[in-house]
């Protein structure tokens, strides 16, 4: 089989899209030729059955240069043989491709968010990937729930340090809820006053976290945004990883957890992932608190190895391709 893949970076450094060339990479253990097609590229190490393009987006060029250099990457995977085109996360790419593809169009997509573009692209899809059944909320018999794709290798365990120190990660927007993450640590403190915060990520509410974490007394360390290949290192040096998010699964809840860090989380799409004890409702900080109290008063270190072996059992990034693979199959027959 050969398969274009269509992301939009193909950087390790990148903060929120680093993990793409481990996705190459396995990928392209299982297909004959994988053709890549990213918005923006930086020279990483790859297999020989790989072909990766830009469309430019490192080198300035602009919006119609890069849809030029998008139908004439789209012709050339073709011409080469492509059976089929991988579209990852972008509806965009599928209401691009799929109108003057004469191969199937599979997408993956894991956000709670169902918009009209997406409706449009399910429309077009053959199949529609995605990580868990919270993770893509469109009621369609095109979906199927495959997991996520966690390299392992990449987040080797460690015992914890015992510092009551509390990792979140991800963008500064308010579908993070950050501030009900700073309101929980605030009451936490009260009963584990040695609990700190350090905030990986970026985004347009940092000042005003930034001011409310003072206001609450909480010790909080804001990163701004960290290369992806840093992210591993965080996660050891943390006892716990919280993630207020309301919105799909975050995949760097299941790296906290494949680092061997016990994680609190309120999504629901985390239900399948995250023990009773350690969730909480959605902007509740009084819960996040308890929830995070349960996880530094217990065992961490075996919460963090039973937290990494369901990761590696249910998120494994070769059992996810070859699950993937299985769905392209379908949606070639």
């Amino acid at each position: 089989m050969k398969v274009l893949f269509l992301t939009q970076v193909v950087d390790p450094s990148s903060d929120l899209l680093g993990f793409v060339p481990s996705w190459i990479r396995a990928l392209s253990r299982r297909v004959e030729t994988l053709y890549v097609l990213a918005g923006r590229v930086r020279p990483c190490d790859l297999p020989a059955n790989v072909e990766v393009a830009s469309l430019g987006k490192e080198t300035g060029r602009g919006r119609l240069a890069r849809l030029a250099r998008f139908y004439l990457g789209l012709r050339h995977a073709v011409n080469g043989g492509a059976d089929l085109i991988f579209a990852h996360m972008n509806p965009e790419y599928v209401l691009a491709a799929a109108p003057v593809s004469p191969v199937p169009v599979v997408l993956w997509y894991t956000h709670t968010a169902v918009t009209a573009r997406l409706k449009l692209a399910a429309r077009l899809a053959r199949r529609i990937v995605t990580a868990t059944p919270g993770s893509c909320r469109l009621p369609s018999r095109k979906v199927r729930v495959v997991g996520h794709g966690i390299d392992l290798s990449l987040f080797p365990p460690s015992p914890p340090p015992g510092s009551a120190r509390i990792l979140t990660v991800g963008r500064l927007d308010a579908v993070k809820d950050v501030e009900t993450l700073i309101e929980g640590i605030a009451l936490l403190r009260r009963t584990e006053p040695a609990a700190r915060l350090v905030v990986a990520g970026d985004g347009p509410l940092r000042g005003k976290l930034e001011a409310l974490a003072r206001e609450r007394g909480v010790p909080a360390q804001f990163l701004g945004s960290v290369p992806y290949p840093e992210i591993p290192r965080l996660y050891r040096e943390c006892d716990l990883f919280v993630s207020a998010s309301r919105g799909a699964l975050d995949k760097v809840i299941l790296e906290a957890m494949a680092s061997g860090r016990p994680a609190v989380a309120c999504s629901e799409a985390a239900h399948g992932v995250v023990d009773a004890p350690f969730r909480f409702a959605p902007g509740d900080a009084a819960g996040l608190a308890a929830a995070a109290a349960r996880a530094l008063a217990g065992d961490r270190a075996a919460l963090g190895t039973a937290a990494r072996e369901r990761v590696g059992r249910e998120h494994g990034l070769d059992a996810l391709m070859g699950r993937i693979v299985d769905v392209f199959g379908e949606a070639l027959r």
